[in-house]
């Protein structure tokens, strides 16, 4: 596991933190976190999916290509949680589950700094802290934190195969 602050650029940073809070940036409801229905809402922006672009915005992303030394993209999408009453961590799980046990990367990105974490099986505790990231094994178990500190925590989260040394 990794830890890397100020991962961006700050010019970098406030382009896609003024980018994903603006009011032209779509955001969809989704009734679930881990699994459909499990209760723990979330707006979701799909950037990429099964390696497929899905949006129009994703030049707000080309920073984090070499940054984090992405090859080939599996998975990107936005995540906002909302302020809770009590800092809420949903399942355990790993964001995806590849064909044959391909080796994968999963980063998670702080959009934005509150009391919510991500939480591994290991007893580990990352912080949301703005421009962080935390970059781990794809098949590591892992679980959101919701903060209470904040209207809102926002995360962006990357399933890649690194780029071959």
């Amino acid at each position: 596991m990794k830890v890397i602050d100020n991962l961006l650029d700050k010019n970098d940073f406030i382009k896609l933190v003024d980018k994903l809070n603006g009011p032209e940036f779509p955001w969809y409801f989704l009734k679930g976190k881990v699994h459909a229905d499990d209760g723990h809402y979330q707006m979701c922006h799909n950037f990429f999916l099964e390696g497929k672009p899905q949006s129009q915005y994703l030049t707000i992303l080309d920073p984090f290509i070499t940054k984090l030394n992405i090859g080939k993209v599996i998975r990107i999408k936005a995540n906002i949680t909302f302020k809770k009453n009590t800092n809420e961590e949903t399942d355990m799980h790993t964001d995806l589950k590849r064909v044959g046990n391909e080796k994968f990367k999963t980063a998670v990105f702080y959009c934005n700094t509150n009391n919510g974490s991500t939480l591994f099986e290991s007893g580990e505790k990352i912080l949301s802290k703005e421009n962080r990231v935390v970059i781990f094994d794809g098949d590591k178990l892992h679980c959101g934190v919701s903060c209470t500190d904040k209207d809102r925590r926002i995360v962006i989260n990357f399933n890649y195969i690194e780029k071959s040394s």
